[in-house]
């Protein structure tokens, strides 16, 4: 690996490692957190995490219509176009709801935990997810830092070869 390469990767894998450190403070402890790393591989630099993470972060817009009888509340837009459609018992997650309620001291003395679990489910789908941007700020503030010294290498290698013409 030559210099301009060695100089290149240091500087993805330092933005990485922030964004990565940033984004799991951002977060409350649980397994979202426990999977956001980076990887370095022959292609680049990944930040690798759960994919719903991608879902947290951006949101999901609700599948909520216009006829919804009942309280109505914010309906959440993604920040990316995810949208819950379909029928609502397609989308799963009753185990993760059951981990998140245990988490969160969540119980009910009018509801059974069955019921409670459902009902919050079909909430998430009829007023979708708030973005987070647990892991979009990060990146967009190291993107500006990485720009700044990528602009800093550019004028290493312009003095260099100027240097050379000489």
């Amino acid at each position: 690996m030559n210099f301009l390469s060695e100089e290149v990767q240091a500087i993805l894998v330092r933005a990485a490692e922030n964004i990565v450190r940033e984004a799991q403070a951002n977060l409350d402890d649980g397994d979202l957190k426990k999977s956001i790393r980076q990887e370095v591989n022959e292609d680049g630099i990944q930040i690798i995490m759960n994919e719903y993470g991608l879902y947290q972060d951006k949101g999901v817009s609700g599948a909520n219509k216009s006829t919804f009888e009942g309280k109505r509340k914010t309906i959440h837009k993604s920040k990316s176009n995810f949208k819950f459609s379909g029928a609502f018992q397609a989308i799963g997650g009753s185990s993760s709801i059951a981990k998140f309620m245990k988490r969160k001291g969540i119980s009910s003395n009018l509801y059974d935990d069955k019921t409670l679990n459902y009902l919050i489910r079909r909430s998430i789908y009829q007023h979708g997810i708030k973005p987070t941007l647990f892991l979009t700020k990060p990146y967009e503030k190291y993107r500006e830092q990485i720009i700044e010294e990528f602009e800093r290498l550019h004028e290493i290698i312009k003095k260099d070869i100027d240097g050379d013409n000489k």
